[in-house]
C-alpha cells in the first residue's frame, strides 16, 4: 500500500517576534520545539489508604530554539530576521519590564500557535572551526492560541 502521508518538513517550524504590528521572524534557525508539561499535585494521606494520588495543578509550557549566529554588522545591524543580539535585547527588556512579548510558531501545514512569553534562557557556543551558534528557551504565558492577536 502506498503512504498517502503528507509529511511536514522540519524547516516550517519557524518563530517570530511582534515588532509593531508585523512578525519578525528569528533568523537562522536549526530547529524549534514545542513543550508542554502537566504540573502534579501528590498526596499520600489515611483517606488514600496510603496509595499516592496525583491531580493536575498546572501546565507549564516551553518553546525551545537553536541557531546560527550570522554577523548584520554588514547590512547595518538591522535585517528583516531578528538577530540574536536583538534577542539577548529583548531578554534583557523582559528583565527590566517584565511584560512578555508576542510569539508566533509556525508549524507547516498544521498552523500557527501565538502565544506571549519571556526569553528565559539564552546562551551563545563559539568553537573553534565550527559556525557560532545559539539556543533559547521561551517560557509561554497563558494558553496558546491559533488566532493571530496582530489581526484586527
Amino acid at each position: 500500500m502506498a503512504d498517502t502521508n503528507t509529511y511536514i518538513k522540519g524547516h516550517e517550524g519557524t518563530l517570530s517576534v511582534a515588532v509593531g504590528n508585523a512578525w519578525k521572524p528569528v533568523g537562522c534557525l536549526t530547529s524549534s520545539s514545542f513543550s508542554s508539561a502537566m504540573n502534579m499535585i501528590e498526596k499520600v494521606n489515611m483517606c488514600t489508604g496510603g496509595e499516592t494520588v496525583q491531580t493536575p495543578s498546572s501546565l507549564t509550557r516551553t518553546v525551545q530554539i537553536e541557531g546560527e549566529i550570522v554577523d548584520t554588522t554588514a547590512v547595518g545591524g538591522a535585517t528583516i530576521e531578528q538577530s540574536y543580539g536583538e534577542l539577548r535585547e529583548l531578554q534583557e527588556d523582559h528583565a527590566s519590564t517584565r511584560v512578555a512579548s508576542k510569539w508566533r510558531l509556525s508549524q507547516g501545514a498544521i498552523g500557527h500557535l501565538y502565544f506571549e512569553g519571556f526569553i528565559s534562557d539564552l546562551s551563545n557556543n563559539f568553537q573553534a572551526g565550527e559556525d557560532a551558534t545559539f539556543s533559547a528557551t521561551l517560557t509561554v504565558q497563558k494558553k496558546p492560541t491559533e488566532t493571530d492577536p496582530l489581526t484586527p
